[in-house]
């Protein structure tokens, strides 16, 4: 039996001024793996303000699984398409129209081959930085064409004992690489140079250690946010972190939905082999599922507890961390990317493979 063909479903209507995509100058290609560090903002007891309902501009379907294969991950790329990460070893790359332009990496130990992919994420100057967690290294390759550029180890430790803490963005100044160590919990971030050499570190701040007090549960998301530096959001809770061009922490925030970092436990005995288990608390909610941003806002793919949970999409206005509304899906909604072309794409995979890009209006 036949299988439905990739399809592409009407034109693209642009988003408005307020969420115009920027990218930082060209020139800016440096690589950050980070936290941050600052005082939070203390939430106050505010309920969701929903945004227009988005609309759907376009549909990619991969029927047969052989345009996106198991997607992961999702990023905009300059041209005006997308990436993703097939089976954490492949970056595929593709027009606005979903078609492929080009791949990169496979399973294995060469070169321009990968173990696990952690996360990637595209340079003001259309670099895609690859962090491949499973051989503790970092890759660059054109985001235009897919050619590699440079490759360097990164000091992450042993790729089986790494926590899944880890972030890759575009940088600023001295620092070639930000790195999150093991110790994620103590250690805000360590700064590397284009040579190796570690800079310096930094602790993490006693609000955000005091609260989150293990690696597990301190697992990040990461993002650009124009020139305005990036963003970093917690996978259990709902504290977000906005950060300078240069690694400092401009504003820490609880978001609309407050959920507090969760509790960590030891389970002893378990199983035939009596074996030790420490995991986040099973009852704890997940928070946050993605985000994206571009130099006015941070957007937010959130869980939480509601009825809404997992189509809820918040915005966050990157200045200030201020609340700005929240737009409910008609579907759970996954990874996001805010293309070029000022449409915000998502990634479903519940079935076939899809993507939808949506207009948004505010």
């Amino acid at each position: 039996m036949s299988r439905p063909r990739t399809t592409l479903d009407a034109a693209a209507t642009p988003l408005p001024d307020w969420f115009s995509f920027r990218w930082l100058a060209s020139g800016l290609t440096q690589l950050v793996l980070l936290f941050g560090n600052g005082s939070p903002v203390q939430a106050e007891n505010q309920s969701r303000r929903w945004l227009p309902a988005p609309v759907l501009q376009a549909r990619i379907v991969d029927g047969d699984g052989t345009r996106f294969g198991n997607p992961g991950h999702m990023v905009a790329l300059p041209a005006g398409g997308f990436a993703v990460v097939d089976d954490y070893v492949t970056i595929r790359a593709f027009d606005s129209a979903g078609e492929p332009t080009w791949s990169y990496g496979r399973s294995g130990e060469g070169p321009h081959e990968t173990r696990m992919i952690q996360d990637i994420d595209v340079s003001p100057g259309g670099e895609v930085f690859i962090l491949d967690r499973g051989r503790g290294r970092a890759s660059v390759v054109d985001g235009r064409t897919g050619r590699p550029s440079e490759s360097f180890l990164l000091p992450t430790g042993s790729p089986i004992s790494a926590p899944p803490v880890l972030g890759i963005l575009p940088g600023y100044g001295e620092a070639r690489t930000f790195v999150v160590p093991l110790a994620g919990e103590t250690t805000l971030w360590v700064s590397m140079s284009g040579d190796g050499r570690q800079l310096r570190s930094e602790p993490m701040p006693e609000p955000v250690s005091r609260t989150c007090a293990h690696h597990l549960a301190c697992e990040v998301f990461t993002t650009i946010t124009g020139n305005r530096g990036s963003a970093v959001a917690f996978r259990w809770s709902s504290q977000l972190m906005f950060l300078e061009p240069d690694g400092s922490v401009r504003t820490i925030v609880d978001g609309v939905e407050a959920i507090p970092f969760p509790e960590v436990k030891t389970y002893r005995d378990v199983g035939p082999f009596q074996a030790t288990v420490t995991r986040v608390d099973p009852q704890a909610p997940t928070a946050v599922v993605d985000i994206t941003a571009n130099s006015s806002h941070l957007l937010v793919s959130f869980a939480g507890l509601t009825e809404e949970s997992g189509r809820v999409v918040d915005v966050y206005a990157v200045a200030d961390g201020s609340y700005r509304g929240s737009y409910l899906f008609p579907e759970q909604v996954g990874e996001l990317a805010i293309l070029s072309d000022r449409r915000l794409a998502t990634l479903d995979v519940e079935y076939y493979p899809t993507i939808y890009l949506w207009e948004l209006s505010r």
